[in-house]
């Protein structure tokens, strides 16, 4: 096997793991100009103020508090992450993308590096292969989205490669550290990592401890501090601050607990030998139907199997690596059974990664075991080639259906606020806007989109507070305040405004063809006809209204009522831009 330790080799795996990222990245730029809008909006607006107004937190997510405030996920790790190539980029949407990519891939050669020097080339082969995996079945989106949830996915495999060093017998200054600013990071990114983190640090700090002595802790505790001081700095300056919006979103959920039989059967879906880590998120995967249960049974044995392998052999790195596993995953099934409100499987995507390497590990210790029983070098550079081939086919697929699948995020957004663009560049840019949302749809993602690229115009553009988590509290305004107020209108309401004299239209522009307009009318006429079929309504005027889109209620629509109604979400809307003085009355849009 000494091709395989080469200086060569490892380069062919670094490389081959950064393939798939670096094509997404230039098939993407080739499909035009990006406009962000809706959270991506959000993202680049954190990014866009860094230097002025340096965000405290991290992105707006699905948390309120007692008072029904809007708050974030806990820090802006995530943000001082992407800050370097967002800089050199030019502060662009492009640059955004690319900084993404940076993240993704800079997290990616670490934890190739750490599985490199504590575990040898086999490991590492196999872990950058399912890795790859794991890109392939997130998709597109993934790689270029600038999305909190996907930005602590690969720091997360680090994260666990740290804290299983920690464990190792031979002096390892810097992995605690490690461990603290990259779990600090995840959390920061998503606050469901919370629970895994916590439990991964403890057992770090525990084991490091009762090795060196309390001594080892001076430093890792300073840069736990360092990590939370933001945070820290935006509880004392608001009020509320953002972790008592998280304590009381979390301590006490107004939304009832996922049920039990629903948690086990998500654990089982999720820690499944074909499971999403390999096919993908949705209901088309083996592990969502026939193959769920045997899946399930198939991944705990292959893992029992591989520990009691690695202890009848003596192979302490490896036994202590699947036991470390195994208590991220006992962590992991218990925090699932906690989750409440409407399931998003996103929110436990480190469940990919967990299995994912789980599944890498077990693998070579059985691999391992095969040569031991034959007694056959043969069999080792047999196992080894295989899995080199295995990256390489990895690799290849999934650069190509990358390449292939790879759009602009939002498309149909990003084709309106790019349509509304030149119409809004015309506006006054001496006065200060105040931007109002009327929007059923899209969760005001278009009219986040108008935001962010009126300020890149360099317009002085501001939100109501009830935003502040989404825009940052220096975005925020009321209308006493501005020269102008412009509402954003979504969806068919531009037809009733348009003999409305207190409202001047400064830009319109809808996406759709002819017949696309025709087909819009035919879907929301079945939506309504499936809302009143299923005795629900109620829900009939959100069709028309401003607030929460349809497909977040509860209890969740009908599958053909929701397909209808993301087909017309597709579709996109008709979008206007109007302009009122503040302190006018627009009773058209209450």
């Amino acid at each position: 096997m000494r091709w395989w330790g080469t200086r060569r080799v490892p380069i062919i795996v670094a490389l081959a793991v950064c393939a798939p990222f670096v094509v997404a990245l230039v098939a993407v730029r080739t499909q035009g100009r990006w406009f962000p809008a809706g959270d991506m909006a959000q993202a680049e607006l954190h990014m866009r103020g860094f230097l002025g107004h340096p965000p405290l937190v991290g992105a707006a997510g699905r948390i309120v508090g007692d008072t029904g405030t809007q708050g974030s996920h806990p820090g802006p790790s995530l943000w001082i992450a992407m800050l370097p190539i967002y800089l050199v980029g030019g502060r662009s949407s492009a640059a955004l993308m690319a900084a993404v990519v940076s993240v993704h891939l800079t997290s990616a050669l670490v934890a190739l590096r750490l599985t490199w020097l504590r575990h040898g080339p086999l490991l590492t082969g196999v872990v950058a292969a399912v890795l790859v995996a794991v890109v392939r079945a997130s998709g597109p989106d993934f790689v270029i989205e600038p999305w909190n949830p996907w930005l602590a996915i690969v720091p997360f495999l680090v994260f666990i490669l740290l804290v299983e060093r920690c464990l190792a017998h031979e002096q390892n200054r810097f992995a605690l550290l490690g461990a603290v600013v990259v779990g600090s990071h995840c959390i920061q990114c998503h606050a469901g990592y919370a629970i895994l983190v916590a439990a991964g640090l403890l057992i770090a700090a525990g084991s490091q401890v009762h090795r060196d002595g309390s001594r080892v802790l001076g430093v890792p505790l300073i840069a736990l501090l360092t990590m939370w001081i933001p945070p820290l700095i935006d509880q004392v300056r608001r009020e509320p601050g953002n972790l008592t919006l998280l304590w009381q979103h979390f301590g006490s959920p107004s939304e009832p607990r996922l049920p039990f039989a629903d948690a086990v059967r998500v654990v089982a879906t999720q820690f499944n030998l074909l499971g999403p880590w390999l096919w993908g998120p949705g209901g088309s995967h083996p592990a969502e139907s026939w193959f769920r249960w045997p899946g399930f049974v198939l991944f705990i044995v292959l893992f029992a199997g591989a520990l009691l392998s690695a202890r009848r052999r003596g192979w302490t790195n490896e036994f202590g690596f699947l036991l470390l596993l195994g208590s991220f995953l006992v962590v992991a099934a218990l925090s699932v059974t906690r989750l409440f409100g409407p399931y998003f499987e996103y929110t436990i995507r480190w469940a990919w990664i967990l299995a994912a390497l789980t599944l890498a590990v077990a693998g070579v210790v059985l691999g391992r075991e095969l040569i031991a029983r034959t007694s056959s070098a043969k069999h080792g550079r047999r196992i080894t080639s295989a899995a080199l081939i295995g990256l390489v086919g990895a690799t290849t697929w999934t650069s190509v259906v990358l390449a292939s699948d790879v759009h602009r995020p939002g498309p149909t957004d990003s084709e309106i606020v790019g349509g509304l663009a030149p119409a809004l560049r015309r506006l006054d840019d001496e006065a200060t806007y105040l931007v109002r949302f009327w929007d059923p749809y899209t969760l005001n993602a278009t009219g986040f989109g108008v935001v962010l690229e009126m300020e890149r115009s360099g317009f002085r553009v501001e939100v109501e507070p009830s935003f502040a988590a989404a825009a940052l509290p220096h975005r925020t305004a009321t209308e006493s305040e501005v020269d102008s107020v412009l509402w954003v209108v979504v969806g068919p309401k531009n037809e009733s405004l348009v003999g409305d004299e207190t409202l001047t239209q400064v830009a319109y522009f809808d996406p759709r063809t002819a017949d696309e307009r025709l087909g819009a009318a035919t879907l929301l006429a079945q939506i309504e006809n499936g809302l009143r079929a299923a005795g629900r309504d109620e829900l009939i005027p959100n069709l028309v209204s401003p607030g929460a889109s349809l497909l977040f209620a509860e209890p969740p629509l009908p599958d053909d009522v929701a397909r209808d109604l993301r087909d017309l979400y597709l579709l996109g809307q008709p979008v206007g831009v109007y302009s009122v003085a503040p302190g006018t009355d627009v009773s058209s849009l209450g």
